[in-house]
């Protein structure tokens, strides 16, 4: 068995054999672009106050946007609508969740898939801090593996307010393995941008990936969002 396992594993270590592009997108249209393979889920949200306050917001339309500085398009930003206003019991203790969705399909033959994609983290995300947090993110393939579940942060008080984060590994300070740190312009907490990358098996015509956030405090995309850019699917032949 451990030798199956070994052997499984250095097969996805290995380069892509034949590799082929099947999907690449850089949102570089003209702001509010709608991509129709793009979709995003109903937004849910649930307060940690007593009793808590909960309930669903329609799925909002997949678009694109530029940043405040250069005008740098990307998909989003996504993370949810505010919802409390200041005062109210739920502001800032309010859990919002919502899941955007690539679905691609007639697949050409392939044993393996691999996703790449830049990972915008916006403002002011709080990582594992227990008053502002946890702020979690998720990328997963429907029916298949959970590619990365781990959380982020852009907020550098470590030491009062237990900001944290858990990529690339648990404990890790703020914005740890960033290939961009404030470049996009956005005033509060700024941003960082992230180039991930993961290989997983895969035969199906079709693939949908989850990409998913886990924000706390419901104040909406003015407060934490992310966003998505560059993201490239190869396939490998059999």
């Amino acid at each position: 068995m451990l030798r199956r396992l070994l052997a499984f594993t250095l097969a996805l270590a290995a380069p892509l054999a034949h590799a082929q592009q099947i999907y690449f997108n850089d949102f570089n249209g003209p702001p509010d672009s709608k991509y129709p393979e793009w979709s995003s889920s109903p937004i849910t949200y649930v307060s940690t106050t007593t009793p808590p306050k909960s309930g669903t917001s329609p799925a909002l339309a997949v678009t694109n946007c530029a940043s405040p500085k250069g005008g740098q398009t990307f998909l989003g930003e996504f993370g949810g609508p505010p919802v409390a206003a200041k005062g109210e019991p739920a502001y800032m203790k309010t859990r919002v969740d919502q899941t955007v969705t690539l679905t691609l399909t007639n697949l050409p033959p392939h044993r393996a898939l691999k996703a790449s994609f830049d990972l915008y983290i916006l403002k002011s995300w709080d990582g594992n801090s227990p008053a502002y947090g946890p702020d979690r993110w998720r990328l997963s393939v429907a029916g298949g593996p959970v590619l990365l579940d781990t959380t982020f942060s852009n907020n550098p008080k470590v030491n009062t307010e237990g900001s944290s984060q858990d990529y690339p590994k648990p404990g890790s300070p703020p914005r740890t393995s960033a290939v961009s740190i404030n470049t996009l312009g956005y005033a509060f907490f700024a941003d960082s941008i992230y180039h991930l990358e993961f290989t997983f098996p895969h035969a199906d015509s079709n693939v949908r990936l989850d990409f998913s956030s886990s924000l706390f405090e419901g104040k909406g995309t003015d407060d934490e969002s992310w966003g998505l850019d560059n993201v490239r699917i190869t396939a490998a032949s059999p």
